[in-house]
């Protein structure tokens, strides 16, 4: 799959003066991802990337590589990096039962210098994907041993987790 960036838009940021820019990435199927970096402490060196893609199994990639560039940019170990990937493909894997759907997944990754935090909501036309409890379980497993803390809701289709940086 091509992927190119549509624009860029630099932005003040409606609360402080720090600023928010936003990139569409549009693919040959036109379907849009919007990804945005916004700054927001200024005495804290946090950011917060909202990503919001299609709620397909395609564009979880742009998922994993925005996850694996944030921890690659604050120089974390390989073996994070690796980690964060795996939980990445299991959030999606659940959240989206490894199909393809109608609506969008709204992502959020929260960087600051002591954790890195992903949270994850589908936005499907049909509702939230009925999970089974197989399903969930192994989710749980796999993540316990990827992250520091993550909470699922399957039933509302929102997953959140994080993992420590020191």
């Amino acid at each position: 799959m091509a992927l190119t960036v549509g624009h860029t838009v630099d932005e003040p940021h409606p609360e402080s003066a720090l600023g928010v820019s936003t990139f569409v990435v549009v693919d040959w199927h036109t379907e849009l991802a919007v990804m945005t970096l916004e700054k927001t402490r200024e005495n804290v060196e946090t950011d917060v990337i909202s990503l919001t893609i299609p709620a397909s199994m395609q564009f979880v990639r742009l998922v994993r590589i925005g996850a694996a560039s944030l921890a690659r940019r604050r120089g974390l170990p390989v073996r994070f990096i690796d980690d964060l990937r795996l939980a990445v493909d299991e959030t999606f894997s659940m959240l989206l039962d490894d199909r393809d759907h109608e609506g969008s997944v709204d992502v959020t990754f929260e960087i600051d210098d002591r954790e890195l935090l992903v949270s994850s909501i589908q936005k499907l036309a049909d509702g939230a994907i009925p999970t089974d409890a197989d399903r969930v379980q192994q989710f749980e497993v796999v993540l316990a041993d990827l992250v520091d803390r993550f909470e699922a809701d399957a039933d509302r289709g929102v997953v959140q987790f994080s993992k420590k940086l020191v």
